[in-house]
């Protein structure tokens, strides 16, 4: 009888304990939704907003005052932001503090809060929310604006807050993973950066940020776009973490029309590399915050794009065949050795990966290319342009994900490119080495190299030989120039009729 009674009432805590996780899970679920609805309410009213502004012409913004705009980089940077509670006085993960106003960054940024409570208020500029650090800025109207924001998250860790994401310039903005080191960058939009029409860098006139709440992982905003040719709204949502993400949707409102409108644009530096022919820095072999441009198919196919410091302006296509499943511009290279840095840690700079989300079909990715002779310039920029022209009064519409981290996403189970070296062995002919690094290498496989030599050069000599230090295969081979111009090459491994590597793609320069 004793087990008769026990028996019904072990069976009830079960059903409590079911129905208390249902109700916890459908209230979670429930307060997830409504963050989602809201979040969607006010991005109509930005996209709104940003729409109509495309129906006036562009307003260049107010000058800044020359007290401002003649700072060099060490005062700027040197003015810090007073409350170290940031823009919310609430306890929360996230802790955002304004950029000043100053040296390049005198385009005025307003900023808007959006309480806990769904309350919008403006954040009004005053001095007296900076320490300026000696720099005499007396008579510094109220409400001049912001240049952007940077964001630290709370890590429970024993450096606390760490500085993961910040916006500033233009439409600038980066991030990176815990424990890395400053790198490229994003922006909103590329505008007419190759062809005959002026580049021109459209601007976040406005911001609006989400008050997060004390447990919160993530952090939400939005922003107004302008520009000469166009507006835009962009909702941004980043999560910060050993790997960032950045979740970005837009939609694209043309005033004239473009006549080359870059998606999701990347901007990084490549000084020099193990493939460079010259050294402007010899006590740093390599100096770059990417080494190379990947790409991802749904074909199965997985291009490989070594980065170059060229000779001349040198702009690069990649036709999409089938659908983009990825792209970015990578810093493969980990090696301390390789660039021999104490204080700045290029080993340590991240990759950007981008999965597109809606609105990328066909078109093509764009690698450019500039010549530099230092690395405090970025000349790498990497793009997505649509078949679909950017005409005037048109409108567009975009999402995709940035993930900002050291480690490659997502991860290829095919073979890989990890160093590229070439040679100019006389004055025609020049000898590449490639090596490919292969999963689950196996000393039985025998690879046939495939490659492809454009038009205006000739293959004289091609072998691929096993490579135990990379745990796969060296490709050499060596090529003579006829012409003068740029030279496309190609080369991949296959076994038995399939792909084993990526696909190696560089510009041979005379």
């Amino acid at each position: 009888m004793k087990k008769l009674i026990v028996l019904p009432s072990f069976f009830l805590g079960l059903l409590l304990i079911f129905v208390l996780s249902a109700a916890f899970k459908y209230k979670t679920e429930r307060k997830a939704a409504e963050t989602k609805e809201n979040s969607s309410l006010f991005f109509s009213k930005v996209i709104k907003k940003a729409k109509e502004l495309s129906y006036f012409p562009y307003v260049s913004p107010s000058a800044v005052p020359a007290v401002l705009s003649n700072l060099s980089y060490d005062q700027w940077f040197g003015i810090s932001f007073k409350d170290q509670r940031g823009i919310f006085p609430g306890k929360s993960r996230f802790v955002i503090k304004p950029f000043p106003l100053g040296y390049l960054f005198c385009q005025p940024v307003f900023i808007h809060l959006i309480t806990l409570r769904g309350e919008e208020k403006n954040y009004v500029f005053e001095p007296s929310l900076f320490d300026y650090n000696n720099v005499n800025v007396e008579n510094l109207p109220k409400n001049l604006g912001f240049a952007g924001f940077r964001v630290f998250f709370d890590t429970f860790e024993k450096e606390r807050l760490v500085e993961l994401f910040s916006i500033v310039g233009a439409s600038y903005f980066r991030s990176l993973g815990l424990g890395q080191a400053w790198g490229l960058s994003a922006r909103a939009l590329a505008v007419n950066t190759t062809g005959s029409s002026k580049e021109e860098f459209p601007y976040y006139r406005e911001f609006w940020i989400e008050e997060p709440k004390e447990d919160d992982q993530t952090l939400s905003f939005y922003a107004i776009l302008d520009g000469e040719s166009l507006t835009g709204a962009f909702h941004f949502i980043f999560s910060p973490g050993k790997t960032s993400k950045v979740e970005i949707e837009n939609y694209i409102f043309l005033r004239k029309t473009v006549e080359k409108l870059g998606i999701a644009p990347l901007t990084s530096m490549f000084l020099q590399g193990e493939n460079s022919p010259v050294l402007y820095n010899p006590l740093h072999p390599e100096e770059h915050d990417s080494d190379g441009l990947s790409i991802q198919l749904d074909t199965g196919e997985w291009i490989w794009g070594p980065l170059q410091n060229p000779p001349y302006f040198s702009s690069l296509e990649f036709p999409i065949q089938g659908k983009l499943l990825g792209f970015g511009l990578m810093q493969r290279d980990r090696n301390f050795d390789h660039y021999k840095s104490l204080l700045l840690h290029y080993e340590s700079r991240p990759s950007a990966w981008i999965v597109p989300g809606q609105g990328w079909e066909g078109g093509h990715i764009e690698l450019v290319e500039l010549p530099t002779t230092t690395e405090t310039k970025d000349n790498i920029v990497a793009y997505y342009v649509s078949d679909t022209p950017a005409l005037s009064q048109k409108q567009f519409h975009y999402a995709y994900t940035i993930f900002w981290g050291r480690e490659e996403t997502p991860s290829s189970e095919i073979g890989r490119v990890v160093s590229t070296r070439c040679a100019q062995l006389d004055r025609t002919i020049k000898e590449y080495i490639v090596d490919f690094s292969i999963p689950g290498f196996s000393e039985g496989v025998s690879p046939q190299p495939i490659l492809l030599v454009g038009q205006g050069a000739k293959l004289l000599e091609l072998r691929v030989e096993k490579n135990a230090y990379v745990s796969g295969f060296r490709l050499t081979f060596r090529i003579q120039r006829q012409e003068s111009g740029s030279i496309p090459l190609k080369a991949y491994l296959e076994a038995k009729d399939f792909p084993l590597t990526e696909t190696w793609n560089y510009i041979d320069f005379p």
